[in-house]
């Protein structure tokens, strides 16, 4: 999921820009510049950013460094974060425990790893 994406959802969510700039505690100048790609959130905002739509962490992050990472490199570690969201978010439809998902990457990854010591 791209950056604009993420905020395109959490506008939504909040209703009006300006709302969701006090709820991320950054100015509303600073959610444009992101959406044009001249700067990415600090990972605290990130963090906020994806509590508050209920999105991954890390993906939120990754996407915030992809907005400005010109590096070939660098950007596919970043790219890497959505295949294992995705791979772990798999695994477990594909073993019928869709009930285990977490929105939380931490205790999701530890639920997945406490089910797959316990089967």
């Amino acid at each position: 999921m791209k950056m604009n994406q993420f905020i395109e959802a959490a506008e939504q969510k909040a209703g009006k820009k300006t709302e969701l700039a006090k709820i991320l505690k950054i100015s509303d100048g600073y959610i444009r510049m992101v959406k044009t790609g001249r700067r990415g959130f600090s990972d605290d905002v990130c963090i906020r950013l994806a509590d508050y739509i209920g999105a991954n962490r890390l993906e939120v992050i990754a996407a915030s460094n992809l907005v400005t990472e010109k590096d070939e490199e660098k950007r596919k570690i970043f790219e890497s974060c959505f295949t294992t969201a995705a791979s772990v978010i798999f695994l477990m439809v594909a073993v019928g425990n869709s009930d285990l998902l977490y929105l939380d990457t931490n205790t999701y990854i530890f639920t997945v790893a406490s089910y797959f010591v316990l089967c």
